[in-house]
């Protein structure tokens, strides 16, 4: 695996979807399908990110639109896990611009499970970071999207 760069700032750093330490982090969210497989997110193109602690896991995939049953298109926010002191709308931020820098600005979506989550307001940190609820999935989770700058 690569060195991450050392910043120490809380800021997030590029990682591979190989990242071990990472994989105990997604090993610990309600999406996690496989916990303990060697590689935490699906294949196809992505973006994945941490901060230097480990407390913080994000991930975007761009999937091929003909590929999707649900007929999303654009960046989606596959997992993310915000087990630091940092704001999670604030992480959704400069999430959001790193993916703009490596794919363009372009629509965003995920989805939330609120019979997972312990929330009166599922997606509060998307919504806050400027996320609006587009419907309810067929398994009935939140859609939430943000369009492009």
């Amino acid at each position: 695996m690569p060195m991450l760069p050392l910043y120490g700032d809380g800021r997030l750093v590029k990682t591979t979807h190989f990242d071990q330490e990472m994989r105990v982090l997604a090993d610990r969210h309600y999406s996690r399908r496989t916990p303990g497989a060697k590689q935490f997110a699906y294949s196809g193109k992505k973006l994945v990110l941490r901060n230097e602690e480990g407390t913080i896991l994000f991930v975007w995939m761009y999937p091929d639109p003909t590929m999707r049953m649900d007929g999303q298109t654009g960046y989606n926010c596959a997992m993310f896990r915000n087990e630091s002191d940092r704001l999670s709308s604030d992480i959704i931020l400069e999430a959001e611009q790193m993916a703009f820098e490596r794919w363009g600005p372009g629509r965003m979506y995920t989805y939330i499970d609120p019979k997972k989550i312990a929330s009166a307001n599922p997606g509060y940190c998307f919504k806050m970071a400027g996320w609006k609820f587009a419907g309810l999935s067929k398994a009935d989770k939140h859609l939430l999207v943000k369009d492009a700058p």
